[in-house]
């Protein structure tokens, strides 16, 4: 996951090969309706293909599942940082950082799904915990939808292909391990982002905030997601009109700010503000907090401190995406080469962590790959 606005821009997106089959999920299909039968959709070949499938297999928890899988125990283990991972390692041309566009070029898709997302659900598995996807539609909000050169009405079509294409992926990948959802539990959860840039505050409304966010949320909530996840959160007024969208859509959804290396969002406010503000501003909808786009140490004492004076709001954090980086959020904006820290070193700390404050969700943001995910898991059933 990015936050910041790398200084790195490509003119076009070059697709040497263009997936030769896209989702097109039809309207009688249970995708559209969140209210019929999880787990079940229908799928067919694009133009020129004759042939469609329905896939019965369970694959993910379900919406009704959700509180069960958080509470189940067990570690549940997010993707790595895609967007990092696609420019600096696969040298994919990102656009605007929207990693959404990977979905249509199958070579590059099928790249990313081998060299990071089955290690990373391998290693969870092995490991007895469970996973939170991503559904790569990070940055597939209106602004920039239509900075790419997308049509409007294309919103709504690329973040329902996004959902089917994971969905999609995580049944492939049950199918070939046999891994169940019993011992293998698996939040379908979408990353939703910021207007603006993830790194700065911004004077955004409430009122502005959720009429910005709905058409995306509407969307997703109309597939068979189980959770949204608004990432790398600035401020007090997106994150309610964010949370507000989506209780308006009855889209389960958990909150994450991103805070800068003395433990206070950008702008400032602490991170005991932010979480408390949001919860009475929405009365509490959010389904937990977290935190994603820093470091471990830049977190912990701020934790370390409310912990010690038993301040409430700790106990809704609960969890972190860790950038590999020490570094600054200017000084990671500022970059121009991938720094990836010590995987071994980040995982033994996000391991503390997740042990000292209760967290049953962690895993890797910008800079983090296979490697970093694999350890976090190794990391986590050791402690």
């Amino acid at each position: 996951m990015r936050a910041g606005s790398w200084k790195i821009r490509t003119p076009s997106l070059q697709e040497d090969v263009i997936a030769p089959w896209r989702l097109f999920v039809q309207t009688h299909s249970p995708l559209y309706s969140p209210h019929q039968k999880a787990n079940s959709y229908h799928f067919e070949r694009a133009k020129g293909c004759s042939w469609k499938g329905v896939e019965e297999m369970p694959v993910h928890v379900g919406r009704d599942g959700v509180s069960a899988a958080l509470s189940s125990g067990k570690t549940l283990l997010t993707f790595g940082g895609t967007e990092t991972f696609l420019l600096f390692v696969q040298g994919y041309p990102l656009r605007e950082f929207a990693a959404f566009e990977v979905l249509d070029n199958e070579k590059a898709w099928r790249r990313l799904q081998e060299e990071l997302l089955t290690p990373i659900a391998t290693a969870a598995s092995d490991h007895n915990h469970g996973l939170i996807t991503d559904c790569l539609v990070w940055r597939a909000s209106p602004d920039y939808v239509r900075q790419l050169g997308y049509p409007a009405e294309d919103l709504k079509r690329i973040n329902k292909e996004a959902v089917c294409r994971i969905k999609d992926y995580l049944s492939s990948w049950r199918s070939k391990t046999g891994v169940s959802t019993e011992s293998f539990p698996v939040i379908l959860a979408a990353d939703l982002g910021p207007r603006g840039d993830g790194y700065k505050s911004s004077d955004i409304t409430v009122e502005a905030a959720f009429e910005y966010h709905i058409s995306q949320i509407r969307a997703l909530a109309e597939t068979e997601l189980d959770l949204a996840i608004a990432y790398t959160l600035t401020n007090v007024n997106e994150a309610v009109g964010m949370v507000r969208a989506a209780k308006e859509c009855g889209l389960p959804m958990a909150v994450s700010s991103t805070v800068e290396t003395d433990g206070t969002l950008p702008g400032g406010t602490s991170l005991s503000d932010f979480i408390k503000q949001v919860d009475d501003a929405t009365d509490g909808y959010a389904a937990f907090h977290m935190v994603n786009c820093t470091h471990p140490e830049h977190l912990e004492p701020t934790l370390r401190a409310a912990k010690a004076k038993n301040e409430s709001w700790v106990g809704r954090v609960k969890g972190l995406r860790a950038n590999a980086s020490r570094k600054s959020h200017e000084e990671l904006d500022n970059s121009t080469e991938l720094d990836r820290g010590d995987p071994a070193n980040l995982a033994s700390q996000l391991a503390t962590l997740r042990k000292s404050f209760d967290f049953n969700v962690v895993g890797g943001c910008c800079g983090t790959d296979a490697e970093h995910l694999s350890a976090i898991a190794k990391a986590c059933t050791a402690n």
